[in-house]
């Protein structure tokens, strides 16, 4: 399966960024739904004649942290989908079927609505808030004329009744906050799904050539930092075209795909197969020095050699099927095209020289 690591530098940074700047937002409100308000204002009771009266100070510097807390909460979703949006758009437009960029376009659209909630669900939220502030403004405003014990109590009691809408519409965000978050996993899961889809080959299931972009960068960028070794195979079928014209397409297909699955055999889990093109493949080997990169060229090649491929119709014999390798070795200053290059003219010298061979560059080439 490909994983976010097949998406380029760019992309990988703007879901990242994106995903946790919501994932982040969210748990910072679902924690502040059931905050103490008391921090905003100072309650205290003093006494005027033979009654109590509730004095409401308020706070006006945690007012103002709370506001610019929301204010950058409200900024970070904004920009997160935003970011999300070109993104969502380049996955759904490249690479895969239809059936598949409509399917990825249809998550990304589900992704927006959903935060697009969220932000609503914090603009209730602040609404509500300065709602809250204004009746605990205007209660203070009316206990400091009241000296009687009873339209005391009557202030307090509306004050009570105010704090309890309040804490019910906190529980309330917190409710839908958590069920919001669970959709946006939800999504992001079935998102990173179609991605997956979008970097494989239809016919053999291996990547394709926006795979190979991606990985060979990642790999190359991994072996200048990690100063370790890299290889590239480049192989293809011997007279495919002659076997393709003579037994037709959909043989054809078989035998790509049998040719996939002998090169996907023979290699490690860390290693990555690619339809690059036709009939040939390329096969990125991390940490693999030539040699050994030669090693592994050669056993898929005897595989590939002892097949019998029969035509289960007509139970014709398609016959001997053979392949040919150019191995190369990563070398400090490289990029992706003068590997290929070379891992290329090695295939080249394969066929010239009588194909169903493993041609590689020796120490000095």
């Amino acid at each position: 399966m490909i994983s976010l690591r097949d998406l380029t530098v760019a992309q990988r940074s703007v879901l990242a960024v994106g995903g946790v700047t919501v994932l982040a937002a969210l748990a910072v409100l679902i924690s502040a739904s059931e905050f103490d308000i008391s921090p905003l204002r100072t309650l205290r009771s003093i006494r005027v004649g033979e009654g109590a009266v509730l004095e409401t100070r308020y706070n006006p510097i945690a007012i103002l942290g709370l506001g610019v807390v929301i204010a950058v909460i409200l900024g970070a979703l904004a920009l997160a989908f935003n970011a999300l949006k070109p993104l969502l758009s380049n996955i759904a437009g490249g690479g895969a079927s239809g059936l598949t960029g409509d399917a990825v376009a249809k998550v990304g659209q589900k992704l927006e609505r959903e935060l697009s909630k969220v932000l609503g669900l914090i603009r209730g939220h602040i609404t509500t808030n300065e709602s809250y502030a204004k009746s605990l403004a205007n209660a203070q405003a009316r206990l400091q004329g009241l000296s009687e014990p009873e339209q005391v109590r009557v202030i307090v009691s509306l004050l009570v009744a105010e704090n309890e809408r309040m804490r019910n519409d906190s529980g309330e965000l917190k409710k839908k906050l958590e069920e919001s978050h669970k959709q946006i996993e939800e999504l992001r899961s079935s998102l990173s799904q179609a991605e997956e889809f979008v970097l494989k080959d239809p016919l053999t299931g291996t990547g394709n050539r926006r795979q190979f972009d991606l990985t060979m960068a990642k790999a190359i960028s991994a072996c200048e930092q990690d100063r370790t070794s890299l290889s590239l195979v480049m192989c293809d079928i011997d007279h495919f075209k002659r076997v393709n014209d003579g037994f037709g397409h959909q043989v054809g297909d078989e035998i790509i795909k049998m040719f996939a699955r002998v090169i996907e055999a023979g290699i490690r889990e860390n290693d990555t197969v690619i339809r690059y093109g036709g009939e040939e493949f390329a096969i990125i080997l991390p940490m693999t020095e030539q040699e050994a990169a030669k090693d592994i060229a050669e056993r898929i090649r005897r595989q590939f050699e002892s097949k019998k491929l029969t035509i289960r119709e007509t139970n014709q014999k398609v016959g001997q099927l053979t392949a040919s390798f150019g191995v190369a070795q990563y070398r400090r200053g490289d990029d992706v095209d003068m590997l290929v290059q070379r891992a290329d003219a090695k295939l080249y010298d394969a066929k010239s020289q009588g194909r169903n061979r493993v041609a590689a560059f020796g120490q000095n080439n």
